[in-house]
């Protein structure tokens, strides 16, 4: 009976730990979805007021070609958080799957015997 109320108890701690680990990664995960918003609303703002400082021919000339830069800006911008949220999904999954596996490993330990 003891050893089943030991099980029950690990598979409780295991589970709690699997929902930090999601809860800690959802928030990881949120904070940098609003750092990329406001970056990419700053980006917006920006060139909307630069767009708005046009004034004559050469103005509308020089903020054109500036909108290469702009956009490789961007790109490079949605690139870099891509890859920061491609790592903190593998930093995740390589979380859950070593509790998992020491969970069936503790699980799948037969109980000792009392002599």
């Amino acid at each position: 009976m003891n050893t089943t109320a030991n099980q029950y108890d690990e598979s409780i701690e295991a589970a709690s730990d699997v929902s930090k680990s999601a809860l800690e990664h959802f928030e990881k995960l949120i904070n940098l979805q609003f750092k990329a918003a406001r970056n990419y609303a700053d980006l917006a703002l920006n060139n909307t007021r630069a767009g708005l400082e046009i004034k004559d021919l050469d103005d509308a000339k020089v903020y054109l070609e500036k909108q290469a830069e702009v956009a490789r800006d961007l790109l490079a911008s949605i690139a870099k958080d891509s890859e920061e949220a491609v790592a903190l999904g593998r930093d995740y999954a390589d979380s859950v799957q070593s509790m998992l596996k020491k969970s069936v490993a503790d699980v799948s330990v037969p109980p000792k015997k009392a002599v």
